[in-house]
């Protein structure tokens, strides 16, 4: 699975201040916190980030609350198998 990035703009409908926001989203991407600057990709990080959690669109099938308990739930399935894997070495 890749970064998404939201659809590129038209310049001649949405303009090229539109198209020079969009660029600089995606320039920020690989910024060191380029999120806190950028809220077109703050944006896109999110829908990714839903995503991967829980399949393609869920950020606009699940709520905010059952999002954040499943990357709950994974970020302590995860620590259960890294210290298992710790505890075999």
């Amino acid at each position: 699975m890749t970064f998404q990035f939201g659809p590129i703009p038209d310049p001649d409908k949405d303009g090229h201040m539109e198209v020079y926001h969009y660029r600089n989203n995606v320039d920020a991407y690989d910024v060191d916190g380029g999120l806190m600057d950028h809220p077109m990709l703050k944006h896109w990080f999110i829908r990714n980030a839903c995503d991967v959690i829980l399949g393609e669109d869920a950020m606009y099938k699940y709520s905010a609350q059952e999002l954040f308990e499943k990357l709950q739930e994974m970020s302590e399935s995860h620590r259960k198998v890294e210290e298992e894997i710790a505890g075999a070495a």
